[in-house]
Protein backbone atom coordinates (compact mmCIF):
# COMPACT_ATOMS: atom_id res chain seq x y z
CA UNK A 1 0.00 0.00 0.00
CA UNK A 2 1.84 3.45 -0.75
CA UNK A 3 1.63 5.57 1.72
CA UNK A 4 -0.01 9.68 1.53
CA UNK A 5 2.54 12.06 0.15
CA UNK A 6 3.26 15.43 0.80
CA UNK A 7 1.92 16.11 -2.24
CA UNK A 8 -1.55 14.50 -1.70
CA UNK A 9 -1.31 16.38 1.34
CA UNK A 10 -0.70 19.93 -0.44
CA UNK A 11 -3.46 19.17 -3.09
CA UNK A 12 -6.36 18.29 -0.75
CA UNK A 13 -5.42 21.55 1.47
CA UNK A 14 -5.56 23.60 -1.75
CA UNK A 15 -8.80 21.74 -3.23
CA UNK A 16 -10.30 22.91 0.16
CA UNK A 17 -9.25 26.71 -0.01
CA UNK A 18 -9.85 26.79 -3.55
CA UNK A 19 -13.39 25.46 -2.84
CA UNK A 20 -13.83 27.66 0.26
CA UNK A 21 -13.18 30.71 -2.10
CA UNK A 22 -15.83 29.71 -4.81
CA UNK A 23 -18.63 28.61 -2.04
CA UNK A 24 -17.78 31.93 0.10
CA UNK A 25 -17.54 34.29 -2.59
CA UNK A 26 -17.30 37.50 -1.44
CA UNK A 27 -18.01 36.90 2.31
CA UNK A 28 -14.25 37.65 3.22
CA UNK A 29 -14.97 36.61 7.16
CA UNK A 30 -16.27 33.44 6.09
CA UNK A 31 -13.73 32.75 3.37
CA UNK A 32 -10.75 34.00 6.32
CA UNK A 33 -12.32 31.84 8.79
CA UNK A 34 -12.66 28.97 6.75
CA UNK A 35 -8.92 29.51 5.86
CA UNK A 36 -7.90 29.53 9.13
CA UNK A 37 -9.88 26.69 10.52
CA UNK A 38 -8.44 24.66 7.25
CA UNK A 39 -5.01 25.83 8.26
CA UNK A 40 -5.23 24.88 11.93
CA UNK A 41 -6.21 21.10 11.32
CA UNK A 42 -3.86 20.63 8.68
CA UNK A 43 -1.30 22.03 11.41
CA UNK A 44 -2.54 19.46 13.84
CA UNK A 45 -1.61 16.87 11.80
CA UNK A 46 1.24 17.90 10.21
CA UNK A 47 3.92 15.16 12.15
CA UNK A 48 1.17 12.24 11.63
CA UNK A 49 3.31 9.13 10.90
CA UNK A 50 0.35 6.73 11.05
CA UNK A 51 -0.45 6.51 7.38
CA UNK A 52 -3.95 4.81 7.85
CA UNK A 53 -4.58 7.60 10.03
CA UNK A 54 -3.34 10.25 7.10
CA UNK A 55 -5.17 8.49 4.16
CA UNK A 56 -8.18 8.92 6.41
CA UNK A 57 -7.50 12.51 7.04
CA UNK A 58 -6.99 13.43 3.51
CA UNK A 59 -9.79 11.48 2.49
CA UNK A 60 -11.83 13.40 5.00
CA UNK A 61 -10.57 17.17 3.42
CA UNK A 62 -11.41 15.87 -0.06
CA UNK A 63 -15.07 14.81 1.29
CA UNK A 64 -15.13 18.18 2.79
CA UNK A 65 -14.70 20.13 -0.61
CA UNK A 66 -17.37 18.54 -1.81
CA UNK A 67 -20.01 18.55 0.51
CA UNK A 68 -19.52 22.53 0.55
CA UNK A 69 -19.14 22.62 -3.43
CA UNK A 70 -22.70 20.51 -3.24
CA UNK A 71 -24.69 21.85 -0.27
CA UNK A 72 -23.57 25.36 0.98
CA UNK A 73 -25.18 28.06 -0.50
CA UNK A 74 -24.26 32.16 0.46
CA UNK A 75 -27.13 34.25 0.32
CA UNK A 76 -26.28 37.86 -0.19
CA UNK A 77 -29.38 40.76 0.85
CA UNK A 78 -30.00 41.73 -2.66
CA UNK A 79 -32.28 44.96 -0.91
CA UNK A 80 -31.13 45.69 2.47
CA UNK A 81 -34.08 43.52 4.12
CA UNK A 82 -36.10 40.63 2.80
CA UNK A 83 -34.90 39.78 0.07
CA UNK A 84 -31.85 37.41 -0.92
CA UNK A 85 -30.03 36.45 -4.02
CA UNK A 86 -28.89 32.93 -3.61
CA UNK A 87 -25.10 32.21 -5.07
CA UNK A 88 -26.11 28.79 -7.13
CA UNK A 89 -23.20 27.17 -8.54
CA UNK A 90 -22.78 24.64 -11.44
CA UNK A 91 -21.85 22.09 -8.57
CA UNK A 92 -24.94 22.53 -6.04
CA UNK A 93 -27.10 20.02 -5.77
CA UNK A 94 -31.07 21.04 -6.55
CA UNK A 95 -33.23 18.68 -5.66
CA UNK A 96 -37.13 18.91 -5.08
CA UNK A 97 -39.11 18.70 -1.37
CA UNK A 98 -40.14 15.74 -2.14
CA UNK A 99 -38.20 13.40 0.27
CA UNK A 100 -38.01 15.95 2.95
CA UNK A 101 -41.99 16.08 2.84
CA UNK A 102 -41.51 12.52 2.94
CA UNK A 103 -39.46 12.44 6.08
CA UNK A 104 -41.36 14.91 7.97
CA UNK A 105 -44.89 12.63 7.34
CA UNK A 106 -43.39 9.50 8.50
CA UNK A 107 -41.50 11.93 11.52
CA UNK A 108 -44.94 13.32 12.67
CA UNK A 109 -47.30 9.71 11.76
CA UNK A 110 -45.09 8.70 14.95
CA UNK A 111 -45.23 11.77 16.98
CA UNK A 112 -47.27 11.95 20.20
CA UNK A 113 -49.51 14.81 20.45
CA UNK A 114 -47.74 17.44 22.80
CA UNK A 115 -50.14 18.11 25.73
CA UNK A 116 -50.48 21.70 26.69
CA UNK A 117 -52.52 23.51 29.13
CA UNK A 118 -54.42 26.64 28.00
CA UNK A 119 -54.03 30.29 30.15
CA UNK A 120 -51.75 28.78 32.20
CA UNK A 121 -53.86 26.19 33.59
CA UNK A 122 -52.57 22.89 35.04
Amino acid sequence: MATPSKQAAISAYRNLLKTQKQVFGNDLAAVEAARKETYARFMQNKNEANTDVLEEKLALANQVATLLRRNVVQAESADGGELYKLHITKDTELGDNDSIKKAMGSHRKNRKPKKTACCGGH
